[in-house]
């Protein structure tokens, strides 16, 4: 109930066919690069995505299914969706709602993407035929979007997230091209529920108290700080 924002980190393999991906196919405003990482966000300037590249010798492909099901892109004005689509040279799954156009794509890290701009995803109908999409509405950068995500979790776990089989659900964090991370920024950042939740589990609180770093059950890192 103190939840401001969600912000997950997804490991690729190479960083800059992501990056043209995220920034040139789905209208994401690179942030701040650094090291390994790029944050990626909207014309507000507020941090919705981060992109770890993690190179082959050290990480390796997800065998089976992935722990992130879809990354779910919920964009506030729904004629961008349409400025998307209008500069694909391939168009991906289409949908109509009552708000306008939404797509299904697949990212380079065969990260399955759903974008969108419903008040509910089950307003959503696959579209028949393909409408062509006007080049006037092209973009460049998408005005407002937030980003949720469908998670998998492995077959016994006491979750109400999808669950399914895969020999890397439960993998380290740092092994696969995966999710690995998600920030919570939180209202208060309340230390002592956050210690009680995760008892018996392995997890970090700097001497500032400033963030708790702490695992799932799906060793998906979560990290909860003060916004």
């Amino acid at each position: 109930n103190q939840m401001i924002q969600i912000i997950p980190t997804l490991k690729v393999n190479n960083r800059k066919l992501n990056e043209r991906f995220y920034i040139e196919t789905l209208g994401m405003k690179p942030l701040l690069e650094e090291s390994a990482f790029l944050s990626l966000g909207d014309q507000t300037g507020v941090e919705k995505l981060i992109l770890e590249e993690a190179p082959s010798m050290r990480t390796r492909k997800v065998e089976g299914l992935k722990k992130l099901a879809r990354l779910v892109v919920k964009v506030k004005d729904p004629s961008e969706i349409e400025g998307l689509l209008s500069q694909m040279k391939s168009l991906p799954r289409l949908f109509k709602g009552s708000r306008g156009y939404a797509f299904e794509i697949v990212s380079p890290e065969q990260d399955v993407i759903l974008v969108h701009a419903e008040n509910h995803i089950k307003d959503l109908v696959p579209l028949e035929t393909v409408p062509e999409f006007s080049s006037n509405t092209s973009i460049r950068y998408l005005s407002q979007f937030e980003i949720s995500m469908e998670l998998r979790l492995p077959e016994g776990t006491e979750s109400l997230l999808d669950q399914g089989q895969g020999p890397d659900l439960a993998v380290e964090n740092n092994v696969t091209w995966d999710l690995s991370m998600l920030k919570f920024l939180v209202k208060d950042l309340d230390l002592t529920s956050l210690r009680q939740k995760f008892e018996g589990t392995d997890y970090f609180i700097p001497k500032s108290e400033k963030f708790f770093l702490g695992k799932d059950t799906n060793n998906i890192e979560l990290w909860f700080e003060e916004a």
